[in-house]
């Protein structure tokens, strides 16, 4: 069946989403090559897990549905472009949210408790994680400072609701799952 690594995924409403892909649309002119879409909606990678095809990944999903029902859908406002250096990442992100940090730590933590070991690593642990937007990677050293100047310079903050949890496929394209972010107070 083979191993895939199936990342658990906070995703945005579609007002979100179109605000994000007109950002990127200012990293294209920076100069960057991006293709028209990428793979995956744009998202905050909350966990992941390398899991076998079939029943692994089907338990993995429904973690996910448990995980949504356990949450609101969360406002919030993109306004910082930031970057990773070391791996070229230009990135979008929010102010420190409690609701985002808590819906990240369940997300972890379910995963965790199934037995199957974080795939990202320390990255995904709750103490580290960083809620960032991909809108490039692999910007080469030199002009990822310049293009993330030429993205702030006349940047207007994005708001946008973390709706739903996604799950997707590294490697692969589009959501294998979706599910509605419902806790209702």
């Amino acid at each position: 069946m083979g191993r895939v690594t199936a990342v658990v995924c906070a995703a945005f409403d579609p007002a979100g989403d179109a605000a994000i892909y007109v950002v990127r649309e200012r990293v294209r002119l920076a100069g960057i090559s991006l293709p028209d879409r990428p793979p995956h909606r744009p998202h905050f990678s909350l966990a992941a897990a390398r899991v076998e095809r079939g029943d692994e990944l089907d338990r993995l999903v429904e973690v996910a549905a448990a995980v949504a029902t356990r949450h609101s859908p969360i406002p919030l406002i993109l306004n910082e472009v930031g970057r990773f250096g070391r791996s070229g990442v230009l990135w979008l992100g929010p102010d420190r949210c409690p609701a985002l940090a808590d819906l990240q730590r369940d997300s972890v933590e379910s995963i965790a408790a199934t037995g199957w070991p974080a795939a990202f690593g320390e990255r995904t642990e709750p103490a580290q994680w960083i809620a960032h937007c991909t809108l490039a990677t692999r910007v080469p050293k030199p002009e990822l400072r310049e293009v993330q100047q030429a993205v702030r310079a006349g940047y207007e903050p994005v708001a946008a609701t973390v709706d739903a949890l996604a799950v997707i496929l590294v490697g692969g394209s589009g959501d294998i799952a979706h599910f509605a972010l419902e806790w209702r107070h």
